[in-house]
């Protein structure tokens, strides 16, 4: 059973502000954005995959003003949550391997609790169609929420499985270093931090190594 849907049909015009309210007892989006911007360096195109509704796009394209921002999900309306600039910024309604078509690669890719909703078995093919999508001397940043023997963790999962109706599967802290090894090289991973208010989130900063690719092409945003 999914109550995501029936939540927005009974907070409306408050939705926003509940799902801020939310959000917030389990991670904290201003501490992941502002950690993801101390441990990257000065993007020109920024990809998020899984964007969502663009509260935390939001809070990216604010954070990186320079920046060209991507964000891409396979849900009804991507990014309709989002109230900022819209000049540097575009959503699509798509999956990342359907980007990976534009041939366009980003200085840096961020995967934000997305992971424990994409099928297990399809974990190792997920991360390498993201890998495909970074640029050379590029940055990913992947956060997801760990699996911990914590009252913290079970709330989690107990929230995420029944908010969004998905049969998740949270990765244990060694298993996301070593998917970020397998697919990205064993030397990949820079440097790891945590973000407010709980130790199941866990960011890990991973710079993979060149490889070889078609050429790419720079995303401009259009501009009215």
């Amino acid at each position: 059973m999914r109550i995501g849907p029936l939540v927005r049909r009974l907070f409306g015009r408050h939705e926003r502000f509940i799902s801020e309210v939310y959000r917030g007892i389990f991670v904290d989006l201003g501490d992941l954005v502002a950690s993801i911007r101390e441990h990257a360096r000065s993007p020109a195109t920024i990809l998020e995959i899984g964007c969502g509704d663009g509260m935390v796009t939001e809070r990216i394209v604010h954070t990186f003003p320079d920046a060209a921002v991507t964000g891409i999900d396979i849900c009804t309306q991507p990014g309709r949550l989002y109230l900022g600039d819209r000049s540097r910024v575009r959503f699509l309604r798509l999956a990342a391997q359907d980007l990976v078509t534009e041939h366009t690669r980003y200085q840096l890719v961020i995967i934000a609790d997305v992971l424990h909703h994409v099928p297990h078995a399809e974990w190792a093919d997920f991360l390498s169609t993201a890998r495909r999508l970074i640029a050379d001397g590029g940055t990913l940043v992947i956060k997801d929420w760990a699996r911990q023997r914590t009252l913290a963790y079970v709330l989690g999962y107990l929230s995420d499985r029944f908010v969004t109706g998905d049969r998740i599967r949270y990765p244990h802290e060694h298993e996301l270093r070593t998917l970020a090894r397998e697919a990205f090289g064993v030397d990949s991973i820079q440097t790891e931090f945590r973000v407010k208010p709980w130790n199941c989130n866990l960011g890990l900063v991973i710079a993979p190594p060149p490889s070889p690719r078609q050429p790419a092409k720079n995303f401009q945003p259009q501009t009215s």
